[in-house]
């Protein structure tokens, strides 16, 4: 009995371990996934500002929150359908089905930004869904 005891704490012991390293992998690549999304968007006319968050809740979906400021001459869909695709091309290391929360606003005036269904897009798409968009041209 003793034995069986022992031989479920040490298989809790390694299924908690793996769990662990794969929670921080999965953090590694969504870091390393925010620096380059952020840079991207910085690259985009028209954008004077971006946050881009990654959450890993841990055995549930993923999420990516994207805040871009742009200037306030600048045409917010236009803006928006670069921001996308520029996220588009650097999320390679997210799952697809990675729900993005994206927000474009004019820098100073938060209460009047756009989302993604504006272009058509879920509210909040995946990156999967992101990806489609920005491979269509």
């Amino acid at each position: 009995m003793l034995k069986k005891a022992r031989m479920f704490v040490a298989m809790g012991l390694l299924a908690a371990l793996l769990a662990a390293c794969g929670a921080s992998d999965a953090q590694k690549a969504g870091d390393s996934f925010v620096a380059a999304a952020t840079a991207a968007l910085d690259a985009v006319p028209g954008v004077v500002g971006s946050t881009v968050q990654y959450t890993d809740p841990g055995g549930m979906a993923e999420v990516v929150n994207v805040r871009v400021a742009a200037a306030p001459s600048a045409e917010l869909e236009s803006v928006l359908d670069d921001s996308l695709r520029s996220v588009a091309s650097t999320s390679g290391s997210l799952k697809p089905v990675t729900r993005v929360e994206f927000y474009v606003f004019p820098d100073g005036d938060e209460a009047h930004g756009i989302r993604p269904d504006v272009l058509g897009l879920s509210q909040t798409p995946t990156v999967d869904e992101i990806g489609t968009y920005a491979a269509k041209g």
